[in-house]
């Protein structure tokens, strides 16, 4: 065995140990690039918007940007998600376009902007819409709404910028619903729309009726089909934490004039999703008129005489008229007449002498307690809630009003429902059914 002398092994004792030093420093540099610990200087919101725009510029290079955010400004977003979010916000570009620039919003807009998103009751949920940063994006194109681009960052307590994890989860979640929904009416597929429904928000509580509810899919699943024409050119306005806003751009209205319509989708602090996607039934135009022991008697709006009605109706209980209420031209005093039968009335605006000398329209049909009475071939006061829905899928949308406008003239159907008492299957009995036609 070799020996050293004492000086010899004093010496390299002390380069050992200097050795061990040094490798233990590097060992813990390598384990700290292994871990991605390197320590990156912060970024500030400019360069982070910029990132962010980079990477709606480019998608490819992604990555490469995503790496520029140091870990701490990423709140635990992985790369995969951080690329699905990128994704979405280039659904608010106009095909084909490239972004020219972006600013950061400031003042009364960002404000607005913030304020719109306030839809909670968790101070937690409102503090990170509270810390958040518009920033607005200018493209090539033009976007069918007309309306800037904008995505968010939020910041800390500290005031430093980050990608907060919560809100990106959220709005990759939101769209995601937002495909699947949109995909269902494409595809027609009558079960995925009544799975739906429950998601759609209305003035009043979703009926439990499956007939009803198959006849709510049936008639969403018609209007996707034959008003909707804009299938694939959806516009997204917006998206944040708390909404996604889409525009269909081309779409038939009742008269079949082209319009623009809106559908919303919004989150709540719970990750509850929901939609505004209504639609309005108009009323039909065999409902306009009354019918009698199951024969069509008069319309709504026509020419009304005292012997058509004797002919019909048999003698009414009493005929009385109001005080008049326009004078033509011609010297004519136009009034109300109403004219009173067993559980309903009907009105006639026009000149009255007697009981058995007026003329003039058909202006209302009431009715609120007769067997042989009612409107059009299927609705009487007999009916439920649910009997109405059948007919008018929607109708609990406009608070059971429907209306028409025909030839100039506007006519108006309003079912009144019994809500003190429901009945067994949780519907609504018929209080009252009265048809009028608007005179302008």
């Amino acid at each position: 065995m070799m020996v050293f002398p004492r000086k010899t092994r004093h010496f390299l004792r002390n380069r050992i140990v200097s050795c061990g030093v040094v490798l233990c420093l590097l060992a813990g540099l390598l384990s700290s690039c292994s871990r991605g610990s390197f320590s990156k200087k912060k970024i500030d919101v400019p360069e982070m918007a910029r990132l962010l725009v980079d990477s709606l510029q480019d998608i490819n290079g992604a990555e490469l940007f995503y790496g520029k955010i140091p870990e701490e400004q990423r709140d635990g977003l992985t790369f995969s998600e951080y690329y699905e979010y990128i994704s979405v916000l280039s659904e608010m570009m106009p095909s084909g376009s490239s972004v020219t620039s972006f600013e950061i919003v400031e003042g009364q807009e960002k404000e607005d902007l913030l304020s719109s998103m306030l839809i909670s009751n968790s101070e937690e949920y409102d503090g990170m819409i509270r810390s958040s940063i518009p920033i607005r994006v200018e493209t090539t194109g033009k976007r069918a709404s007309g309306t800037p681009l904008y995505f968010y960052l939020q910041t800390n307590a500290d005031g430093e910028v980050y990608l907060n994890h919560e809100w990106i989860r959220s709005c990759i979640d939101l769209y995601a619903f937002s495909v699947h929904y949109f995909e269902a009416y494409a595809n027609k597929n009558l079960t995925d729309v009544i799975d739906l429904l429950p998601y759609t928000k209305t003035p009043e509580p979703l009926p439990q009726s499956r007939d009803v509810l198959k006849a709510k899919a049936k008639e969403m699943i018609r209007f996707y089909t034959h008003n909707v024409k804009s299938t694939s050119e959806y516009e997204m306005i917006s998206i944040d934490a708390t909404n996604l806003n889409y525009l269909q751009p081309e779409v038939l209205d009742t008269q079949f004039h082209t319009t623009t319509r809106n559908v919303l989708f919004r989150s709540d602090d719970n990750g509850e999703i929901s939609v505004w996607d209504s639609i309005q039934n108009e009323l039909k135009t065999v409902d306009l008129y009354l019918y009698y022991n199951g024969i069509r008697t008069v319309r709504i709006g026509e020419h009304a005489a005292p012997s058509q009605l004797a002919n019909l109706f048999g003698t009414p209980i009493t005929i009385s008229c109001g005080p008049v209420v326009e004078v033509k031209p011609n010297g004519d005093e136009m009034r109300n007449i109403l004219i009173r039968y067993d559980g309903f009335v009907i009105t006639v605006y026009g000149t009255y002498q007697n009981e058995e000398e007026w003329d003039g329209r058909y202006m209302r049909f009431r009715i609120w307690d007769s067997s042989k009475a009612r409107i059009g071939t299927e609705m009487d006061v007999m009916d439920s809630s649910w009997d109405i829905l059948m007919r008018y899928p929607f109708a609990d949308e406009t608070g059971f009003v429907l209306e028409i406008e025909s030839d100039g003239e506007v006519y108006v159907l309003e079912v009144d429902l019994d809500r003190v008492k429901a009945n067994a299957d949780g519907s609504y009995p018929v209080s009252q059914i009265v048809l009028e036609w608007k005179k302008s």
